[in-house]
């Protein structure tokens, strides 16, 4: 963040001396004015936010012996003798398939979700712009313009995010043995029903099967150098049209939080920092009203093209789309 800031003073030094050999040349146009500087408050549009979870989530192991989410199969008093358990329970009656109890338990939550876009409309900022004409003609004026922006963005998501859930599905055989009625939950000492000891595992994967609540935050400042063209064309004496494009160079500045929590992972929060240069360009029009000799109001729409920007928080990620901001400006024009 520091270095952004004093390399974004650099900028702005070298601007200001930049004016003075131009202000100088003025002077020799007493009837016209080659120097116009503008000071606008400007809102962004259509700047949108995706928060991803990791593609794979292992999920806590049971403590113990084989316990399930809906049963559990353990050691007895006689330790398995024959292969064989009394200490077992199962919960529905849907877990008896053929001549097996089925015992079901997360394994992991894959091909991780991701919310859909947030944005977080209007984000206000402002802007700083120069331009020196390089020409006066008879349908008007044109120059090269320099620009300077900041915006503030904070995007907040908060919607439960769906992922696939794997499940591990372990068989144990009842050998021929009429199961009690369920729910049931047998004894350590026993006796009771026996069932086979060793399973028969296998895997599947159920979509959207799992839910993710919690927070996911981004943070972050855009400051934006913008270069290139531009015209002034008058429609009377005191209306013009304006209008310039060109290259745009976005510093951005960003902290990424998240909290989330469900009944298969507990409880996570993460949180990173980051500062990256995103390159594109820019295409503005507007319009002035001038107020008297040396000030215009001005009102204009600005479209901005940057690179996406990605961040990662312990295998989290937000990913930050300005290749489409729209921005509205309105503020004022000073000439000399």
């Amino acid at each position: 963040m520091q270095s952004s800031v004093s390399f974004l003073r650099l900028i702005g030094l070298g601007a200001v001396l930049s004016i003075v050999p131009f202000s100088v040349d003025a002077q020799n146009n007493t009837n016209e004015d080659w120097n116009h500087f503008g000071l606008n408050l400007r809102m962004g549009f259509n700047i949108r936010a995706k928060f991803s979870e990791p593609a794979t989530l292992t999920l806590p192991s049971s403590p113990g012996g084989h316990q399930y989410t809906d049963g559990f199969v353990a050691e007895d008093s006689s330790g398995n003798q024959g292969g064989l358990t009394w200490n077992w329970g199962y919960q529905h009656p849907s877990q008896i398939s053929g001549g097996d109890v089925l015992m079901h338990t997360p394994a992991g939550i894959s091909a991780g979700g991701a919310s859909q876009s947030a944005t977080d409309d209007p984000n206000l900022g402002f802007d700083f712009n120069y331009v020196r004409d390089l020409g006066h003609e008879d349908w008007g004026q044109w120059g090269i313009k320099i620009g300077f922006g900041y915006t503030r963005i904070n995007v907040r998501d908060n919607d439960p995010i769906a992922a696939n859930l794997d499940t591990t599905t372990d068989a144990y055989p009842l050998n021929g043995v009429v199961p009690p009625v369920a729910p049931y939950s047998g004894t350590f000492s026993g006796p009771g029903p026996l069932l086979g000891a060793t399973p028969t595992q296998s895997t599947s994967i159920v979509p959207d099967g799992a839910f993710i609540t919690g927070n996911n935050n981004l943070d972050a400042e855009l400051y934006d150098l913008r270069l290139g063209p531009a015209v002034n064309i008058p429609l009377s004496d005191r209306f013009s049209v304006q209008s310039s494009g060109g290259l745009a160079l976005g510093i951005l500045d960003s902290h990424f939080t998240f909290s989330e929590n469900s009944i298969y992972t507990g409880a996570m929060s993460g949180s990173n920092h980051r500062t990256a240069f995103l390159p594109g360009a820019y295409a503005e029009l507007g319009f002035a009203y001038q107020l008297c000799h040396c000030t215009s109001l001005f009102t204009g729409v600005q479209f901005e093209y940057l690179e996406d920007f990605k961040q990662t928080a312990n295998g989290h990620s937000a990913e930050l789309d300005l290749g489409s901001t729209i921005f509205y400006e309105i503020g004022l024009q000073f000439h000399f």
